[in-house]
């Protein structure tokens, strides 16, 4: 069996034309995969960090079981058994075009775990966050043309473009200037200091010395998915031209979205909010699988893992632990109507919150002061509200304790089963400044006009 698994960091749904029917559509060729497979509508982030998500994804196991909740270099635990090793061990060739191994600043060996081949396409570069998705389908081309006709393989893509700082390639970045907002469209916008925080004021402007509007930054995301999209195109064709996509699972995910300035939240993906874990995933196996299938039930990141040794005919190897993933092929089948009645995801790392979601609501509990001057609580109507615009908890009591009793009995039972300590209370990487740049500039400039 052949495995291409494609993850594309940072990358919202709604800004695929297969969610949200986008015309023209920023991403064809991830549209044309969704039409010759499978696209799940509610895939739910467990956390909202490329670490964590990525430890998930390749384990099945849940952050609550994991421990791995923010960009802490922490160890990622070797109990704990990547889906690559797995695979070597059943006699797949094995490869990886990533950089996951350094993403916190540090070496982390576990991320090149059972890949006999693994080359980090930004080894030469300053940093990962700016490398052009090109590079990465130009080594990943190379690999499949040597190994297309292995009748086992499994192949790891990691694209970074849709990470800010949002960096297109000329022609993309033409079209994203094309595209820009207009000067009253600008006007509307609060200035980026009216709102950004530090410590991430200082890694957004230090990208954005030119002073472009959030607009301007917007437009330079959708040009990067654009980009993307294409290089992913890139791979799907030389499937096509080797003879093997019709007999290649190909899957396509998000760690997480991003926020673009909902909730007042700018370029980066903290917040429990749709845009930022509500993601993109699409299946596709000719062989096996049907085509242009929508499953709306709610699934995870950590069913991924489950659902590629269901196909692969792979048991789940003794001494790997629980997994917390359900294989999605009953879903696809139509033997199940749902896996799970409800999602719990949480983060840590600029914030320390849980929510729980249902197909129709999202109840969030922040467990420190919001910096945002967000509640405790905050119950949506996701059927109504998709922007989640009005926290409805005053309406619907009822709703939230329910919820709220879900949730926690949930968070309980995860840690008594795996005996350990709530992963969220190791706090936060980075605390977000209460005070926005514009008001911390104000009290500097009255302290300096009263002489301190």
């Amino acid at each position: 069996m052949k495995i291409v698994l494609i993850a594309i960091d940072t990358l919202r749904a709604d800004r695929l034309g297969c969610y949200n029917n986008r015309k023209p559509s920023l991403t064809p060729h991830l549209d044309s995969l969704a039409k010759q497979g499978v696209l799940f509508e509610n895939m739910i982030a467990e956390n909202n960090v490329t670490r964590s998500s990525f430890v998930t994804i390749m384990t099945g196991k849940n952050p609550h079981q994991h421990g791995i909740v923010n960009m802490k270099h922490v160890p990622i635990p070797a109990r704990l058994v990547p889906l690559a090793q797995i695979l070597q061990k059943h006699g797949y060739t094995t490869a990886a075009v990533d950089c996951n191994h350094r993403i916190t600043g540090k070496n982390s060996a576990w991320f090149k775990k059972g890949y006999q081949t693994y080359i980090d396409p930004a080894g030469d570069k300053e940093t990962h966050l700016t490398l052009p998705a090109r590079e990465v389908s130009q080594k990943a081309v190379a690999w499949l043309k040597k190994h297309a006709h292995e009748p086992d393989f499994f192949l790891f893509l990691h694209y970074w473009d849709p990470h800010y700082p949002y960096m297109p390639e000329p022609p993309y970045a033409k079209w994203a200037e094309k595209h820009a907002a207009t000067v009253s469209e600008v006007r509307k916008e609060p200035s980026l200091k009216a709102v950004m925080r530090e410590p991430l004021w200082s890694f957004i402007n230090k990208y954005n010395k030119s002073g472009l509007p959030a607009s301007s930054i917007r437009q330079r995301y959708d040009g990067s998915v654009k980009q993307v999209d294409d290089s992913i195109g890139d791979i799907i064709k030389v499937l096509s031209e080797t003879g093997t996509l019709e007999e290649t699972l190909l899957i396509a995910v998000a760690d997480h979205g991003e926020s673009l300035g909902e909730h007042r939240i700018y370029f980066d993906h903290h917040g429990l909010y749709e845009p930022t874990i509500h993601v993109p995933c699409i299946i596709s196996y000719p062989k096996r699988l049907p085509k242009n299938k929508r499953i709306t039930p709610l699934c995870q990141h950590a069913d991924i893992f489950p659902t590629v040794l269901h196909l692969a005919g792979i048991r789940k190897p003794k001494g790997i632990g629980r997994i917390d993933g359900r294989s999605l092929l009953p879903l696809i089948q139509g033997k199940v109507k749902q896996i799970r009645p409800f999602v719990v995801s949480c983060e840590a790392n600029w914030q320390l919150k849980r929510s729980i979601r249902t197909l129709r609501w999202k109840l969030i509990r922040s467990y420190e002061k919001d910096v945002y001057g967000n509640p405790k609580w905050e119950l949506y109507d996701l059927k109504k509200d998709r922007g989640e615009t009005k926290n409805v908890i005053a309406q619907h009591p009822q709703v939230a304790k329910q919820l709220r009793g879900q949730m926690e009995r949930w968070v309980k039972q995860m840690l008594q089963k795996y005996r350990r300590k709530d992963p969220l209370a190791q706090g936060v990487k980075v605390k977000l400044h209460r005070a926005t740049v514009a008001d911390e500039e104000k009290v500097k400039q009255r302290l300096s006009e009263l002489g301190y």
